[in-house]
């Protein structure tokens, strides 16, 4: 399963399918990525997928970025 975390404008941080179902909310996006993590090694024949992190950059708009250890 492919995942997305997103950042809304009130400042939550969504966990996300790739065709747009928020699985859930979180504080943090280190706490969506840890979610993430747990999802794979309970699923350990899931294909592992790189997961997308979009940034809230301004009011009109997101940036798309892989998420990297930093993050987590």
């Amino acid at each position: 399963m492919k995942f997305y975390i997103r950042e809304w404008s009130d400042n939550t941080i969504v966990l996300m399918t790739e065709s747009g179902h928020v699985l859930a909310c979180f504080k943090s996006i280190k706490e969506a990525l840890a979610a993430c993590e747990e999802w794979y090694s309970y699923n350990s024949q899931e294909q592992k997928y790189e997961v997308q992190i979009q940034y809230r950059q301004s009011p009109s708009g997101y940036i798309s970025v892989p998420a990297s250890p930093e993050v987590a």
